[in-house]
């Protein structure tokens, strides 16, 4: 029988902890960038996601045979309920004239492309979704067909083969950089992200234990030397090989047993998908609030630009206690009833045939 990639789950806290600043950090990144340049930093939350996420799939599903069909029901359900729902509050809302004319799009045509995490220009030109920061949920998804699809293949060869086809697109994107837009999205270096963490999950594996002390050292530091290396070409890659060395610091530390753990960042990491989803909701209902209040500065303030960030962060925790948690339980035991009755069904007809 095919195993589900949720079958023998375990909590990396390093990992999770990594989710919480990666989160917390686009947040103020979001607020602060014109205030402080260390503010910028947080842009890279981006990255640290994408390296998380090749860590998680190569960790979750090596040595095990898994169907890529159960692979891609697993990753759709755990990103897409929470993103429609954000995705429609902002197509709302931006209806209603909450939303920045300058960035939000009203066709139902990009809406509906948008759920369906294809890449497109809205009206104003812009390569973004209806919530605009779901362009990074648009390279989650290809990064899951892709890597779904190599499931096919025996799992020595996965890692190889993904190398192959990142770096072919990646080197597209320099060859062709006129190429159209949705080309062009799909040969950014970001994949070679997503590339790095896949080589970090295969260095540590699921116990954080797989290799011996100096070989984890040593194919480390050549994750971080080829990513350094890269970044000749791909300048992202300079911060994406820094990004690395901090994984992979977190990860070493949590496998020598010195991360303890923090209940506080563990929640902000159980809840940083809700936080990165909600947050420009929570900045536009602030907004809204002062404007109401008659407060002419806005969130130009620091003051109000503090009340936007914990706004943020309280709604998203909300919002994964209440509605992620209880809709994603509550999705997958509906799954596992279905696979349950299908597999009781194929059983039957196996023993009727015998």
């Amino acid at each position: 029988m095919q195993s589900s990639i949720r079958q023998g789950r375990r909590v990396i806290l390093s990992l999770q902890y990594l989710r919480a600043l990666a989160a917390v950090g686009v947040v103020l990144f979001h607020q602060f960038q014109n205030v402080s340049p260390i503010f910028i930093l947080g842009k890279y939350g981006v990255g640290l996601f994408f390296i998380i996420s090749g860590i998680i799939m190569v960790s979750l599903t090596e040595g095990r045979a898994i169907k890529p069909l159960n692979f891609f029901i697993d990753r759709l359900t755990r990103v897409a309920p929470m993103y429609w729902i954000a995705t429609f509050i902002t197509f709302i809302l931006g209806c209603v004239g909450i939303y920045s004319p300058s960035i939000y799009s009203h066709g139902i045509g990009h809406f509906i492309l948008s759920c369906l995490f294809i890449p497109s220009l809205n009206e104003h030109g812009n390569m973004m979704p209806t919530l605009f920061i779901g362009w990074t949920l648009n390279y989650e998804m290809f990064f899951y067909f892709v890597f779904g699809a190599l499931l096919l293949i025996q799992g020595r060869y996965r890692l190889i083969v993904l190398a192959m086809i990142f770096l072919s697109l990646a080197l597209c994107g320099v060859i062709f950089p006129q190429a159209p837009n949705l080309v062009h999205f799909y040969t950014s270096p970001y994949l070679l992200e997503f590339l790095a963490g896949c080589c970090l999950g295969a260095i540590f594996g699921l116990d954080l234990m797989k290799l011996r002390a100096w070989p984890t050292v040593a194919l480390i530091a050549a994750v971080i030397i080829a990513m350094a290396g890269l970044g000749f070409v791909f300048p992202l890659l300079w911060t994406g090989a820094a990004t690395v060395l901090l994984v992979a610091t977190f990860m070493w530390a949590e496998r020598r047993g010195y991360v303890p753990s923090f209940p506080l960042a563990l929640m902000l990491g159980n809840a940083s998908y809700s936080i990165y989803l909600f947050q420009q909701i929570a900045f536009d209902a602030t907004q809204t609030a002062l404007r109401l209040l008659r407060y002419r500065p806005g969130l130009h303030t620091i003051p109000t630009r503090c009340v936007a960030v914990l706004l943020a962060i309280l709604t998203g925790i909300a919002v994964y206690r209440f509605i992620e948690t209880p809709l994603t339980k509550t999705i997958r035991r509906a799954l596992d009833v279905s696979r349950g009755a299908s597999n009781s069904s194929s059983k039957t007809a196996a023993t009727a045939r015998i």
